[in-house]
């Protein structure tokens, strides 16, 4: 099996998601012309990519803007081809939650706004306009411990409303504050991991796993805690002077009503400065080696944002030291201060998933940089959502397809790396893509040619009742 023939079978699911035979079609053309193309990546990149430039090419465009569909649908494929990488039955399933700006010039976009610019220096804050979306990717492993890869499940969009008009009446501006309420990104967080928790139970195999959501500090807080589903377990980052609480102690006498906390327990700072408290040395898989980091814990701690009846695990890990060059100075990192809803789970499976949640990272990158999610000029209220999580879909069956293919490792099919990457172990976003147009055009160039090179031939009459003919880059039989 290569990497276009699993990409191909994975692409065949997508088929219960569309309403029609001739929706998927269009589809399907779409995904391999978004993926080829090597222009930015726009609907019309597409379109000439797949050879249908000289056709009529509004029905494209509809396929975003009216055609009935679910884009989360468009990952189920990815929850079920996943399922065969994820670790055995006592580990939970990891996935890592964050959100991300995509930049746009537009500011008449629907669903454009303006954001502080996360690249910006700290001493001076940029804003930039664009679109913001909350992502939550599978992370996924070969060996424990061990380099981990990301696959998206979840890319929602997360615009504001837009703002009423100077002289619109209180009624419209109570509105709009409900509304911009319910596009808070905890909210929208909130909604991920519940959609996630049912995705899973839907499905026999994951259906008694436990889920365990990796956040930042974004995601830490009120909101999230007290609507999380069943069977879920949340790791995120904590304020390093965070009011923490020891719980009550039994016994303890006092006028009025009961208490809910305790004494209050020292901040993760000074619990971090704290030499009575001991550290214990975790293994994890980070930076292409096994790395050993030095943890504190503090067992049983409450928070009132958490509630009283949750009690909590406090993580504190020491800075992992590193050098720039052989023999440089020691130069060391922030440390990290996490808080845990289960007190159970082993300390490596904790640190081995704050580690892994790197790699959300890198799917933001590569999905912005080189797959060229929400470059679409595309204006409708509905595409300028569902276009940016068709790309990521794509994206994330494309890495599926590489794992099904090949396994988490390189192998010969892709093109020798130079000398300043001989370290790199896994294909690279541009070793997948390359590799795919490269099978493209193997297929395409087959023997006999392909008889619909004709389209790069002479203009074709535009219609829209056009008879439908096959792809100019023989894509597999959908």
């Amino acid at each position: 099996m290569n990497l276009l023939s699993a990409f191909d079978a994975l692409l065949q699911s997508w088929r219960v998601v569309f309403p029609q035979q001739r929706s998927f079609d269009r589809a399907y053309r779409l995904t391999f012309g978004l993926l080829a193309c090597l222009r930015e990546h726009l609907t019309s990149s597409a379109i000439c990519t797949t050879g249908r430039q000289f056709l009529d090419w509004s029905a494209d465009y509809r396929l975003f803007n009216r055609s009935p569909w679910d884009p989360r649908r468009l990952f189920d494929a990815v929850v079920d081809g996943a399922v065969a990488f994820l670790a055995a039955d006592p580990l939970p399933i990891v996935v890592a939650l964050d959100d991300t700006i995509c930049r746009k010039t537009g500011r008449r976009i629907p669903g454009v706004s303006t954001w502080r610019d996360p690249q910006s220096p700290k001493f001076h804050t940029n804003l930039i306009p664009g679109l913001r979306f909350v992502q939550a990717s599978l992370l996924v492993s070969q060996t424990q411990p061990g380099p981990a890869r990301a696959l998206p499940l979840r890319f929602e969009p997360a615009a504001l409303p837009p703002k009423p008009k100077k002289n619109a009446s209180d009624d419209e501006r109570q509105q709009y504050i409900q509304q911009r309420k319910k596009c808070r990104l905890s909210n929208i967080g909130v909604g991920v991991i519940q959609s996630l928790r049912e995705a899973f139970d839907q499905r026999a195999t994951t259906r008694l796993r436990t889920l365990l959501m990796v956040v930042d500090g974004s995601y830490t807080n009120r909101t999230v805690l007290s609507q999380l589903p069943l069977n879920t377990i949340l790791l995120g980052r904590i304020r390093k002077d965070a009011k923490l609480c020891f719980p009550v102690l039994a016994g303890s006498v006092k006028k009025g009503r009961p208490r809910r906390y305790g004494s209050p327990a020292p901040t993760p700072e000074e619990i971090l400065r704290d030499d009575s408290i001991p550290l214990i040395e975790v293994q994890a898989f980070a930076a292409g080696k096994l790395q050993i980091f030095k943890i504190k814990v503090v067992e049983n701690l409450f928070w009132r944002k958490a509630g009283c009846d949750r009690p909590l695990r406090l993580l504190v890990i020491k800075p992992l030291g590193y050098r720039l060059r052989n023999g440089s100075k020691l130069l060391y990192r922030d440390p990290a201060f996490l808080i845990c809803t289960d007190l159970n789970l082993s300390l490596n499976t904790l640190l081995q998933a704050y580690v892994y949640r790197w790699e959300i990272e890198c799917n933001h990158r590569d999905e912005k940089s080189f797959v060229g999610v929400a470059e679409g000029q595309v204006r409708n209220p509905k595409a300028v959502g569902r276009l940016p999580q068709f790309q990521v879909a794509a994206y994330s069956l494309l890495l599926l397809a590489s794992l099904q293919a090949y396994g988490f490792d390189r192998s010969d099919d892709f093109l020798p790396l130079p000398k300043w990457r001989r370290k790199s172990i896994r294909p690279s976003i541009l070793d997948l893509l390359d590799l795919l147009r490269a099978q493209l055009l193997g297929r395409s160039c087959a023997s006999p040619p392909p008889a619909n090179f004709i389209h790069f031939n002479f203009m074709q009459t535009l219609d829209a009742n056009h008879e439908k003919i096959p792809d100019s880059l023989c894509l597999p039989a959908a």
